[in-house]
């Protein structure tokens, strides 16, 4: 865990909300503490574009539905909070997007988690000075303020100084020009009705809009069909491919031709000698030659961005000149308004005479409707930054595009960075209120969750589980593990039984502790690897089998009989003789078990342990033994050849009461035996002791958390499909183990237990296997999903790492072998080799800080209970994994895989 990260965001716009949503996200899904300071002098998301003052015909010139924020969508919000009818509009009003976006800013404050704060300084930032205590600052300010030209008024502040029946000049043609003559009849008490346009009854204003270029924009293309989809997705193939404006001028004008059917030619963008009546056919004619090249560079347009941006191409005057060139005919103002446009020209309120040359105009005040170029000015705080880190950029006299990296950062440092306008058009289309077209600010976050986390991988949220000295050792030997791989392939199951030795050794110190003689069972039904078995052979302690394969192998390495509990749910007799024969203690299930064990043993004596179902009105139904009436009935009287040695539990999940509990009823059920007649020295507890993969609790109180969040739909899910993860092991919990133990031997009933002189058995498998095995799997892809989701594919299949859970939630160890390092952070989930399209390893996302590559190892700890081999399948005909014991810093395979017992 890292002390607090501080961090100053400048500007509280749609890209200061993007930015605090993703820090927010980040803090709960990569563990870490943010203290952001928001500074702007303007409300929460308004600012002068979004002002909730303004009229309502000045509109949003992208579609609604591409609006979206951490709140949610913007057409939800029209529909719910403001109760807006269907059908929405396409192209709601500024001020309606400024109300969404101060309940955004208002739902992120509200929804941060724990380690976040959030703090807003209403003022600008003047000077680097008021910035020194931030280690990370975000420059996310949108447009520069205009410098009018001396005598003219701004289009959204200056307006209320024009008086009635003024002419007013209007320096633009462009989306500002349209707000501005909106604003001077809308905005004045006019109306647009289906026959126009009603005058309020002051005197109207005449405007002259007036632009260099002689042209004025024109109406937005209507929505791409279905077939001209398909059409230009030919196209959009191409785009990566694309290395100079020529080839793209190229490829636009074939997708005009295409979708329009008509030949197109660039001089038809030429500035026509009647804008009104050109404007008016671009709603006539949505598909003219003009609007279908306009069409085609807004539905190539992301294309066009990844390919450009951060390139050459986008430095390049050529490259300029098309976008200034087009961007008039792609991203125009929406019909609505340009029919507003049509009906002031039709009352007498708009002139479009002097468009081209403002020579004669009879305007006697002007307004300023020309937004300040991209790029940073000199003078700005903008510039103090590029003049203090990146002087080679830095402007002199005029404006400058500020290069940053695909984070936002400058190069070569990671303090500044940049979102938004400043950085146009070396990004292309960076201002803009759609997240779809560029990742830099999700990017310069993930940038900033790399400097803060000291670790090679993690999950999301990060779950940081403990690791023993002999895996540790394991993990920094990649040349040993990469010569395993080679040898036997990959994945690889790397085991260790010093551990085991220690955890067994607890348990039957808390009995000591308690006058009980504890007795350990390992359960083989948790790892099928001999190395374990061998292990409790050589301590003394004895083994837990489930099957034909299992007693057999652990019967060949020369474990006494009297040492082995047969729990099998299904017995067949070949089993049930092998026990009889090696005097093998049985769990018997039923009392139908019971006959066929008598049935075969004859003669011979067999020791059993009947299963106990406790009652179900207090405990889980369980499909394992039978009530304690029904052993009673049946044990009325001893059998000469059948001693019942003791009784066996199988109780589901981890609780210490529930074993008290238990354990009250089994030992009443002892008495009851004995007083019949039969003379039983143990109760076998079962299994479920506890045991914690992680040390930290907070991680665990903070995936919690998050997990809640996603299902909840307060943060975007994080799992694989939004994966709810219903059902996992607790992988921190406490008391564990021997504190567990202790408990119940603590108990009454374990009391009882001592003083009817009975030993106490139990059969652990994940709690003793704590800490004894890893696998280790090789990095065999890195690509996308269809849908652009980021994987690492794995030589491994799913079934590998998996028990009846619903995930391993244990972040993985990288292991690079030596490479060229992969420096970017890289985030994506870790599949497998099975062609099923849920093949994944892990359900949470896993984040490389320094980046991952094709080659590399990855590994999981403490995998031995469970997660390798209860599941393990060869599906596809792909062989198991090798099982290979650490000892002495040598790996060897384990006998289960040298053939030395079948």
């Amino acid at each position: 865990m890292t002390d607090s990260v501080s961090i100053a965001i400048i500007g509280a716009g749609p890209r200061g909300l993007w930015a605090v949503e993703e820090l927010s996200r980040a803090s709960l899904l990569h563990d870490l503490s943010f203290r952001i300071t928001v500074f702007d002098p303007r409300p929460l998301g308004y600012g002068a574009a979004y002002s909730i003052d303004q009229p309502n015909d000045l509109v949003i010139n992208v579609r609604s539905s591409a609006v979206r924020t951490a709140l949610g969508t913007l057409d939800d919000f029209r529909r719910e909070v403001l109760g807006e009818a269907e059908p929405l509009n396409e192209f709601p009003a500024r001020a309606t997007v400024g109300k969404f976006l101060h309940v955004s800013w208002q739902h992120a404050v509200e929804n941060l988690p724990s380690r976040c704060t959030v703090e807003f300084e209403r003022r600008a930032v003047e000077n680097l000075v008021e910035l020194e205590e931030f280690e990370h600052v975000l420059l996310a300010t949108g447009h520069e303020p205009a410098i009018h030209p001396q005598g003219m008024l701004d289009p959204f502040t200056g307006l209320s100084g024009v008086a009635a029946g003024a002419q007013v000049g209007i320096r633009g043609a462009a989306l500002t020009s349209i707000d501005a003559m909106l604003a001077l009849t809308a905005g004045r008490g006019g109306r647009f009705t289906a026959n126009g346009y009603q005058p309020s009854g002051e005197e109207p204003t005449r405007m002259y809009p007036t632009s260099r270029s002689g042209r004025f924009i024109q109406v937005k293309p209507e929505p791409v069909t279905a077939a001209e989809e398909v059409i230009l997705k030919k196209f959009e193939r191409k785009i990566p491919r694309i290395t100079s404006v020529d080839e793209l001028k190229n490829l636009l004008v074939q997708a005009a031709n295409a979708v329009s059917g008509q030949e197109f030619t660039w001089d038809m963008l030429a500035p026509s000698s009647n804008p009104a009546d050109e404007l008016a056919q671009s709603l006539a004619n949505p598909r003219r030659p003009q609007q279908s090249v306009g069409l085609a560079w807004r539905e190539l347009y992301p294309a066009i961005v990844r390919r450009v941006s951060f390139s050459d191409l986008a430095e390049s005057q050529e490259f300029y000149e098309l976008t200034r060139t087009l961007e008039p005919f792609a991203f125009g103002p929406p019909t609505q308004q340009v029919r507003k446009v049509l009906a002031l020209i039709d009352a007498g309120l708009v002139d479009f005479s002097f468009l081209a040359s403002t020579e004669g105009c009879p305007a006697d005040i002007w307004v300023d409707a020309v937004l300040a170029t991209p790029g940073i000015s000199p003078g700005t705080l903008g510039a103090q930054v590029l003049h203090n880190v990146a002087p080679e950029q830095a402007p002199t006299d005029s404006p400058v595009t500020v290069k940053i990296q695909p984070d936002g950062m400058l190069p070569g440092q990671t303090r500044f960075a940049f979102a938004g306008r400043m950085s146009e058009p070396f990004v292309l289309g960076n201002d803009s209120l759609s997240r779809t077209l560029h990742t830099v600010i999700p990017r310069w976050v993930q940038t900033l969750c790399a400097l803060h986390r000291d670790s090679t991988a993690y999950g999301l949220p990060p779950l940081t589980g403990r690791l023993e000295p002999w895996a540790e050792d394991l993990f920094h030997s990649p040349e040993q593990l990469q010569h395993a791989i080679d040898e036997y392939a990959s994945p690889l199951n790397i085991l260790n039984s010093d551990p085991l030795v220690r955890n067994c050794r607890q348990l039957t110190q808390a009995g000591e502790h308690h006058g009980v003689d504890v007795r350990i069972f390992f359960a083989r039904k948790a790892n099928k690897a001999l190395t374990f078995v061998e292990r409790v052979r050589d301590e003394g302690h004895g083994v837990d089998v489930a099957s034909y394969r299992e007693l057999s192998q652990v019967l060949a390495t020369g474990m006494p009989g009297e040492r082995i509990i047969l729990s099998a749910a299904i017995k067949t007799d070949q089993l049930l003789q092998l026990a009889i024969d090696n005097n093998v203690t049985i769990s018997v299930d039923t009392c139908a078990e019971f006959d066929r064990i008598i049935a075969l043993a004859g003669d011979n004596g067999v020791r059993v342990a009947p299963r106990l179902a406790p009652d179900p009105q207090r405990f889980m139904p369980t499909r394992f033994g039978e009530r304690s009436e029904v052993w009673l009935a049946y044990l009325s009287q001893p059998h000469p050849h059948v001693q019942v040695a003791g009784l066996h539990l199988h109780l589901h999940g981890y609780s210490a009461q529930d074993r008290i509990d238990a354990l009250h009823e089994a030992t009443d059920l002892i008495e009851e035996l004995r007083a019949a007649g039969h003379a039983p020295e143990f109760i076998d507890m079962g299994g479920g002791v506890p045991m914690s993969y992680l040390d930290d609790a907070d991680q665990w109180d903070n995936f919690k958390q998050a997990l809640h969040a996603q299902n909840q739909g307060d943060i975007a899910p994080f799992t694989w499909k939004a994966d709810p993860l219903k059902n996992f092991y607790p992988f921190h919990q406490g008391p564990v183990r021997e504190q567990w133990l202790e408990e119940v031997l603590g108990s009454p009933a374990g009391a009882k237990v001592g003083e009817l002189g009975l030993r106490l058995h139990v059969e652990p498998g994940r709690s003793v296997l704590d800490g004894c095995g890893a696998i280790i799997a090789k990095v065999a892809f890195i690509k996308e999903r269809s849908d652009g989701l980021p994987l690492v594919g794995l030589e491994m299949n799913r079934t590998q790492l998996r028990t009846t859970s619903d995930d391993y939630l244990v972040d993985p160890v990288h292991i690079p072998l030596g490479k060229a390092a992969a420096s970017e952070p890289y985030e994506g989930f870790l599949v497998g080799a099975y062609c099923i399209e849920d093949e994944v390893i892990m359900r949470r996302p896993i984040f490389f800080p320094q980046g991952v590559q094709v080659g590399d190892l990855i590994a999981f700890p403490n995998t031995a209970g469970y997660f390798m081999h209860i599941l393990e399948s060869a599906s596809h005909q792909i062989p198991l994994a090798k099982n290979l014991v650490a000892h002495a810093g040598e790996l060897t395979l384990d006998a289960i895989d040298r053939g030395d017992i079948s």
